[in-house]
């Protein structure tokens, strides 16, 4: 497979991963995670992939949308990495309440298990100049 097809998957799941998390669509998720996976967040909370699960299922009903830019796919054999800017919008962040907007610097570690890609890794920096306008 050409880097160029593998590198359009992992941008499609990354999306449709966004997509999913927004909605706090947990079961859309479970598939496409490690059975390792490993989450840091924005504010800092760390959690296991059922941790987190539970987390996203938390979320159902939110419209909150993501949307990525300058983004980085970098694979090393079965690993991929992919660094990118992600604009948060349409509040829900930390509540169905919280109406605030967040832009965070992430990286995430894919990992291709049977000729799926599966999410091992995520960690999301809020950038402080997106924090401070």
């Amino acid at each position: 497979m050409s880097w160029r097809v593998v590198e359009k998957e992992l941008f499609v799941a990354m999306e449709a991963f966004g997509r999913a998390w927004g909605q706090g669509d947990a079961e859309r998720l479970a598939p496409l995670l490690s059975p390792s996976y490993t989450h840091t967040d924005a504010f800092g909370a760390r959690m296991n992939r059922d941790e987190w699960l539970a987390y996203v299922a938390r979320r159902r009903g939110r419209a909150t949308e993501v949307k990525y830019r300058d983004v980085n796919i970098r694979r090393y054999g079965e690993f991929a990495v992919i660094t990118a800017i992600g604009d948060i919008s349409g509040g829900g962040l930390a509540s169905p309440e919280d109406p605030r907007d967040l832009t965070a610097a992430m990286t995430q570690l894919w990992r291709l298990e049977d000729g799926k890609w599966l999410r091992e890794a995520f960690q999301a920096t809020p950038v402080l100049d997106a924090v401070f306008r």
